[in-house]
């Protein structure tokens, strides 16, 4: 990083940050003229689709966990299945999953809500609360998110999926799930810094002939989770996700070019069932915050590319559609009484480009 950025860079972190109270958007329904409200749910076969979703603490596992003991939490494992069964995802990024018995109770959890592909069960890694679950081959040993810190927050999830080669031809798919740390303090900022330059540091590696993990030249690979991207700090670590523009450049090497074409990366950007509207991840009517995108995708686009993406917003939908996806209106709330969205599953599609 240059001088003129660290000195942009330390008058934006002594900013205060300001707490805004938001306007509530409208629940209205899109306007007529507008494309089928529930063709956002379909999925080309020859597409993978990809969900990310903070699910808060365990709340789709809410029978014995201390943290989730009101009373919308515990409908919220039903609302969990009826999310899988309308959007059939085939790569799952959790966070919030309190233990590693729960990321194993969550591959039971998958197979039930969707079964599996063919003969193989859904396979499930994590790190932390991070957690990778999908219903194709996943390979963790020797993928790992290699770091040479010894702070565990900076630890994230990291696999291969092993793609059926009779769908998508030689490629596979590198995953990093994350969850960035929350809040505004100073430290929280730098922490969120420091994990986004743990992961360019890692791309740059896999990248590179030698050193942790050697990835095959044009490997599709996507950073998706919950990154905690608030708009008062301003997320500078989004900047270094997609552009490579490290800032610990000691610790983690200089800036990069971070797709394989040497080119930035591409937030996939998703809205509200596809409206182009709203595109907040996470909302609570109950604090005074703006409704925010706190949840990303971001993906080597040089390889991958975006089909359909979508935040999935089941209060805007008509009842006609919530009956043909089989939803309820009130699925992606987490406290039905507070208005209390908490965050909102984020589904991407993506279809692999044929190497030249």
């Amino acid at each position: 990083m240059n001088q003129f950025k660290l000195h942009l860079l330390i008058l934006i972190l002594a900013t205060p940050t300001a707490c805004i109270a938001p306007p509530t958007p409208p629940n209205t329904r899109p306007t007529v003229g507008q494309s089928s409200e529930d063709i956002f749910l379909q999925k080309d076969p020859a597409s993978i689709r990809v969900m990310t979703y903070n699910v808060n603490w365990d709340s789709i596992f809410p029978d014995d966990d201390p943290q989730n003991h009101d009373l919308r939490a515990f409908n919220r494992v039903d609302a969990f299945r009826r999310i899988l069964r309308a959007t059939r995802p085939d790569v799952v990024c959790l966070q919030e999953i309190n233990s590693s018995r729960r990321a194993r109770d969550l591959g039971d959890f998958l197979e039930q809500a969707l079964g599996s592909s063919g003969e193989d069960e859904w396979q499930v890694v994590n790190v932390r609360d991070d957690v990778i679950a999908t219903r194709f081959g996943l390979m963790e040993n020797g993928f790992e998110l290699v770091s040479e810190n010894v702070m565990p927050s900076l630890d994230q999830a990291a696999a291969l999926i092993d793609l059926p080669d009779t769908e998508f031809g030689a490629s596979d798919l590198y995953l990093i799930c994350s969850h960035f740390k929350s809040g505004g303090d100073m430290g929280d900022i730098l922490l969120r810094g420091r994990q986004a330059d743990v992961i360019m540091a890692h791309v740059r590696d896999f990248e590179t002939q030698g050193g942790n993990l050697d990835l095959p030249a044009g490997t599709p690979f996507v950073i998706l989770g919950d990154f905690n991207a608030y708009d008062t700090d301003p997320a500078l670590h989004i900047r270094t996700l997609i552009q490579g523009d490290i800032y610990n450049e000691r610790n983690y090497g200089v800036d990069l070019q971070p797709d394989w074409d040497g080119t930035a990366l591409e937030d996939a950007m998703p809205s509200h069932n596809r409206q182009g509207v709203y595109f907040y991840t996470w909302r609570n009517d109950s604090e005074p915050f703006n409704p925010r995108a706190l949840d990303r995708v971001i993906f080597s686009d040089s390889v991958l590319h975006l089909q359909n993406a979508f935040v999935l917003n089941t209060t805007t939908l008509s009842n006609e559609a919530l009956a043909d996806s089989g939803l309820l209106r009130e699925d992606v709330l987490l406290d039905l009484q507070k208005g209390n969205y908490d965050h909102l599953p984020v589904v991407v599609d993506f279809r692999i480009r044929r190497q030249p």
